[in-house]
């Protein structure tokens, strides 16, 4: 029972991890390369919205910031499945090193 226990903190410790470190470096890279490429995600996600729904809002408009976030919680989710399943391997990887 304390090895499942143990074993649960540890995959959920890897799955906070990789969500916050895919959040942290796909706000680092819109930091990093927003005059490269003319523009920040918001712009992009502005752009969009006008092309395609003709919506006519701003990158500052609130639809914009839903949109942003909504990308973002996708982004986090699968760096929380990437890192799940990283701390999968490496808790089996462990757990059959210290097994008799």
């Amino acid at each position: 029972m304390e090895d499942r226990r143990r074993a649960k903190k540890f995959l959920l410790f890897g799955a906070i991890l990789g969500a916050l470190s895919s959040l942290a470096i796909s706000m680092l890279m819109d930091v990093q390369f927003a005059d490269a490429l003319k523009g920040t995600w918001r712009d992009a996600i502005a752009k969009d919205l006008n092309t395609f729904l003709s919506l006519g809002v701003n990158s500052h408009s609130i639809i914009v910031y839903i949109v942003f976030l909504f990308v973002l919680g996708i982004l986090m989710a699968f760096g929380a499945f990437l890192g799940f399943i990283f701390f999968f391997f490496l808790y089996k990887f462990f757990s059959f090193l210290s097994s008799d």
